[in-house]
């Protein structure tokens, strides 16, 4: 009920709140004045004050939602991954999700092929799951980022020894990088097959479905 809330004081306060100033505009009010001599324009920011203050309100009702959800999570944690009831294979995952994203490569056929294929994703028995490889975890993006910005960020204001020492962590992040001798794991098809049919146990839970 809160993200219910939220949503429509949200909705609704955007446009109370901003379609009063899109007037205003209109009418030659500029942004971010300190005070203003013209009444004609008092009725308008009233309503858009009233527009903000329903903001607030949704702001608070987002607030409760996050509280409500921490609080209540044991009771309100989803097993199945697929709460809504999707149609698409991002829901055929399990939830938390596991590093790999199918035990079993799903037969696709059609626009929606998750929702033909839940049925069969519940009742089917795989008998035979393989290892699956995966790529390491790697930091590489992000310390690359990092340094993107700080070189970026040095360019604008012209400060040259920031923008070498920018562009040699990211050489030096790239070098490192590419020396890995170990650069996969490998799953194996064990611990594949109790994730899977863990999934799939929970999802026969959720519909009814007999074992």
């Amino acid at each position: 009920k809160w993200g219910k809330a939220a949503f429509w004081l949200w909705f609704i306060g955007f446009y109370t709140a901003f379609m009063p100033l899109y007037v205003l505009g209109l009418l030659g009010m500029t942004r971010r004045m300190q005070h203003y001599d013209r009444p004609d324009w008092y009725p308008w920011l009233v309503v858009a004050g009233i527009g903000a203050l329903i903001i607030l309100a949704g702001i608070f009702s987002q607030i409760m939602q996050l509280y409500v959800s921490i609080r209540d999570r044991d009771q309100r944690r989803d097993t199945t991954g697929d709460p809504w009831g999707g149609h698409t294979l991002e829901w055929a995952t399990a939830s938390p999700p596991p590093k790999f994203n199918f035990a079993v490569l799903p037969d696709v056929a059609g626009e929606e092929p998750y929702f033909g294929m839940k049925a069969r994703a519940t009742q089917e028995k795989v008998e035979r799951y393989e290892p699956i490889e995966m790529p390491l975890s790697s930091a590489t993006g992000f310390v690359t980022a990092f340094f993107a910005t700080a070189t970026g960020f040095a360019l604008i204001w012209h400060i040259w020894w920031l923008v070498g020492m920018g562009l040699l962590g990211a050489y030096v992040t790239f070098v490192i990088f590419a020396w890995r001798n170990r650069d996969e794991i490998t799953i194996p098809a064990e611990e594949a097959a109790r994730l899977d049919r863990a999934n799939r146990e929970a999802r026969r839970q959720q519909e009814g479905v007999p074992a």
